[in-house]
């Protein structure tokens, strides 16, 4: 504990340093070339210092063993063997298709949900122990419970990455939707709108840009619980193979899947803003 203390109580003072003699501006925007760059020289200092702790022929003259973390030649040398042995192509594909599946059916319940709680007091009153849900109780919780309802079945896995993502993407939409200007509200009402249309024609399209960039970051919240959906009675997908990979004490396997989940869940981002990008071009920051 005091190790990991010291190391906190570091790496701020380290940070605070970089930021006073750096003399950065508050909230000067960089441009694009320089904010790559300094993404690209994280990335290399994190790798070398990753070399750094794990070089060496033998034990002795590692810093740190395999088991504890591979090194990054370890990590390149067990994809083929996932690959050719264990399916690991197939396995990030059921993955994507149960994390999609269960995004989808939280997508279609929390949006309409989140939009009509934020605008009729009544549904929000009624529905408020939902809200509550998602805010205080711990997602994993969920696991034994979808066992007990679902048993041991692919609707069990499905069904817990659906209440992950509904529990993180209802609270966003409430919130959207709340922060729409009431200026907007009054302006429709003095020209004749009804109820409806308040929320079909003002409400909704002011707020989508917000609901639309709430579900790219959920959709990754369902990446970031895969692990956790296929840990019970899996036979396939990631978290399955990390499974195996742990039980074998293959270190360097564990990180290639971390990788490849990473990648993946960064592909589908990307993927969402230019989508975010091509439909509210409005909302794309200057």
């Amino acid at each position: 504990m005091i190790g990991f203390f010291l190391f906190a109580a570091s790496f701020v003072v380290l940070l605070t340093l970089v930021v006073r003699i750096g003399k950065l501006d508050v909230r000067r925007e960089l441009p694009k070339i320089r904010s790559l760059g300094l993404t690209a020289l994280f990335v290399v200092l994190l790798l070398l210092g990753w070399w750094f702790v794990t070089r060496g022929a033998t034990l002795e003259a590692r810093i740190l063993p395999p088991l504890i973390l591979p090194s990054p030649l370890e990590v390149l040398q067990a994809f083929p063997r996932l690959h050719f042995e264990q399916g690991l192509v197939r396995g990030a594909g059921v993955s994507f298709l149960r994390v999609t599946t269960g995004f989808i059916l939280a997508m279609i319940v929390a949006v309409p949900l989140g939009v009509y709680m934020a605008t009729f007091p009544a549904i929000a009153a009624f529905f408020r122990p939902l809200a509550l849900m998602g805010a205080y109780v711990p997602i994993v919780v969920f696991v034994p419970l979808t066992l007990a309802w679902f048993g041991l079945s692919e609707t069990q896995k499905v069904g817990f990455l659906f209440i992950g993502c509904f529990v993180a993407l209802l609270p966003l939409v409430i919130k959207d939707i709340s922060d729409v200007p009431a200026a907007y509200l009054d302006v429709a009402v003095t020209k004749g709108a009804s109820q409806w249309q308040l929320v079909r024609h003002v409400l909704f399209p002011v707020a989508q840009a917000g609901i639309w960039n709430h579900l790219r970051g959920v959709y990754g919240v369902g990446w970031g619980w895969i692990i956790l959906a296929e840990v019970v009675n899996a036979e396939q997908g990631l978290g399955y193979l990390i499974d195996i990979s742990n039980r074998r004490g293959h270190t360097n396997a564990l990180f290639a899947i971390i990788i490849v989940i990473v990648l993946i869940a960064i592909a589908c981002d990307q993927l969402w803003r230019l989508g975010g990008d091509l439909l509210f071009p409005y909302a794309k920051r200057k």
